[in-house]
């Protein structure tokens, strides 16, 4: 069968000879079955490839998100990681607080004061108390969480607590230590103790004597040893002018046969602050101050709080 072809002509404008192109009538049937395939294999293609694009941007866009959240990882672990640091030398200030505050403590202090006195003739040898024994710091619990956020977050509350609790024992143990009279009322000679004790009256009777004699001249300022407030300035029987105070905590500290009150019932007074002068009002052999320390109205040793030598 002859091969039968199509012709294409081209005429110039300006020329008066045109150009023929003869194509095989296979080609153009062939071209009509391969002209559909390129067409799909280009836009298959075409396709496939705004798909890959579009995966490379996202990988590249999923890649850029990993690195700022693994940075953002590694900011958080070592933010918990200072926490956590921080979270330990405060929970190792507060034990150590705990110790410091537990040398002085309140229950300890007050079990302290109400032992019973000793012998007026034991009393001015007047040795040097031994400090108050140290309780442990309380143990701090292990958290039972799995992840380091909820231990950070159960320490953190239990700290806090801890703290608030030991901002209060601080607090209540200040006041305490401030009513505490803990200085010599007047500078002088202890001459007679706290205990049973021969009456200096000259009658040779055993009498209880519930306070400490300071022996000076008239006149010598006596001072507040702690905080308190004036409950009475005045005479009372035996005790001549005295002047008491009332520290808060059930003590009350008396200070009798003085010469002179300076102060008057209702005022505060301070730690180191004037009330009266030395005196022989009352009944006494001499100038002397008779300084009393009463627990709930209950005479103690007054040598068992001062801590001055």
């Amino acid at each position: 069968m002859a091969n039968r072809f199509y012709t294409i002509m081209i005429i110039p404008e300006n020329s008066s000879r045109p150009r023929q192109f003869n194509i095989p009538s296979w080609l153009v049937r062939a071209g009509w079955v391969i002209l559909p395939v390129l067409v799909l294999i280009s836009i298959t293609l075409f396709l496939d490839y705004r798909f890959v694009a579009n995966q490379v941007y996202e990988n590249r866009e999923l890649q850029s998100e990993n690195r700022r959240l693994r940075q953002d990882v590694q900011l958080y672990q070592n933010r918990m990681e200072s926490l956590e640091a921080s979270l330990d030398r405060i929970e190792n200030f507060s034990a150590r607080l705990k110790m410091i505050t537990n040398l002085m403590d309140q229950d300890q202090l007050s079990r302290h004061i109400e032992l019973p006195p000793p012998n007026a003739a034991q009393n001015l040898a007047f040795a040097a108390k031994e400090p108050l024994a140290t309780q442990a710091a309380g143990e701090n619990p292990t958290s039972s969480e799995d992840t380091k956020f909820e231990k950070v977050s159960f320490k953190s509350l239990e700290l806090e607590q801890s703290l608030h609790d030991l901002y209060e024992l601080l607090s209540d143990q200040k006041s305490f230590l401030n009513a505490l009279p803990t200085k010599k009322p007047a500078d002088g000679y202890f001459t007679s103790g706290f205990g049973v004790r021969v009456s200096p009256l000259g009658d040779g009777a055993e009498k209880m004597h519930e306070g400490l004699d300071v022996a000076n001249a008239v006149g010598t300022p006596i001072k507040a040893p702690a905080q308190a407030t004036v409950v009475f300035a005045g005479r009372k029987s035996g005790y001549g002018q005295i002047v008491i105070l009332d520290h808060g905590y059930g003590l009350e500290t008396w200070y009798g046969h003085t010469s002179r009150i300076i102060v008057k019932p209702g005022q505060l007074v301070k730690r180191g602050q004037l009330i009266a002068l030395i005196g022989n009002s009352g009944k006494s052999t001499g100038a002397h101050l008779h300084y009393e320390v009463r627990v709930h109205g209950i005479p103690v040793d007054p040598l068992a709080y001062i801590l001055e030598n």
